[in-house]
Formats: C-alpha cells, sequence, structure tokens
C-alpha cells in the first residue's frame, strides 16, 4: 500500500513540474554586456534606465492597454540592439515603462543601423551558419529545420532562427516565452 502511495505521489509530481514549465530553460540574453534581460520579468523602464533609448520616444509615454503590448526599438547612439515587446497583462492599463518584455527580435542584417552585441544564452549568433546554430543550440529541442527556419524549443520558449534568400547565415532571430498569444496589440 505504502509502494502505491510513494508511486501515486511521484507521478503526480512530475505532472505538476511539467505543467508549471519546470523544466524549460529560461533564455539569458546580454545586451552590450551591460544588460541581461530575463523574457517575462525584465521591465521596458529597466532597458531604458541601463542606458539604451527608444528609436520611437513618444512610445515611451503611452499607455499599455490591458492584455496588450507596445514595442521598444533598443538603441544606444546609432546602433540597434533589436525590438523588445513589452506587456501588459492585467485588467487595467499600465505605464510602458512598467510593461514587461516578453519577447524579442534580432535583425542583423539592418540596412540603416549596426546590431551591438547581444548574447544568447552566452553565445553571439551574428555570422553563424545553420551549422553552427545547430551546434550551439543542441541542448535545445529541435522543432524545424525546413527552408529559411531554423526553431528550438525549451519548455515554453521558442527561438526562430531566420535565413534570409537562401542565406545560411543568421539574418533574424526571435526569441518569445508564449505571452503573444495572449494579448492583443494595443493601438
Amino acid at each position: 500500500m505504502k509502494k502505491k502511495k510513494f508511486l501515486l505521489a511521484g507521478v503526480l509530481l512530475l505532472l505538476l513540474l511539467g505543467l508549471c514549465g519546470c523544466g524549460s530553460k529560461a533564455p539569458v540574453i546580454t545586451y552590450d554586456g551591460s544588460l541581461e534581460l530575463k523574457l517575462g520579468k525584465t521591465k521596458a523602464g529597466e532597458v531604458l534606465d541601463a542606458g539604451f533609448t527608444n528609436l520611437y520616444p513618444n512610445i515611451n509615454d503611452r499607455q499599455i492597454g490591458s492584455m496588450s503590448w507596445e514595442n521598444l526599438y533598443a538603441m544606444k547612439e546609432n546602433v540597434t540592439y533589436g525590438t523588445m515587446y513589452a506587456g501588459n497583462k492585467s485588467s487595467y492599463e499600465k505605464a510602458f515603462r512598467d510593461g514587461v518584455i516578453f519577447r524579442v527580435i534580432i535583425e542583423y542584417d539592418d540596412p540603416d543601423y549596426e546590431t551591438g552585441e547581444i548574447l544568447i544564452n552566452g553565445v553571439n549568433f551574428n555570422g553563424y551558419t545553420r551549422d553552427q546554430v545547430k551546434e550551439a543550440m543542441s541542448e535545445y529541442e529541435m522543432t524545424l529545420d525546413y527552408g529559411e527556419y531554423l526553431d528550438f524549443e525549451s519548455g515554453k520558449y521558442k527561438y526562430t532562427f531566420s535565413f534570409s534568400d537562401g542565406s545560411e547565415v543568421v539574418t533574424r532571430i526571435s526569441i518569445n516565452d508564449g505571452t503573444e498569444a495572449e494579448l492583443t496589440i494595443s493601438r
């Protein structure tokens, strides 16, 4: 009887761990060696306070509607650090600075701006080939390797690497924590 109870308790614990996403490995994204961004935790205000500016500063004064988001186009001088999605999961409006970053997009082929140093889990993927990305991401589950895309997942976190026009060099990376599916865009 005791064995059955322990077995049942063990199965329930494994199910609970699987449901809460405790097995997922949260990405560590380091910008310019000065900001460590944690998806689902870091707020837009923290990014701005770390010395980054928003390419469109008028957004900084906006309110984010309930269940919505606004974008922070992170810059330092004339160097881009990509787009960060600042979300509001609450039922009331929230200041942009209080929006929580749930997705980032890094563009390496922006014709107007140089892309700054961005490390994802300690790796700067700028210039990486498809095979180099696969090697660097080997501890994650690969969910797609087709055409221009290479996807990996770790629990609720999804990484999408894009290779434009048949190029074997990464041109874009998107990392998200799944929040976007819960929200509608603010306008």
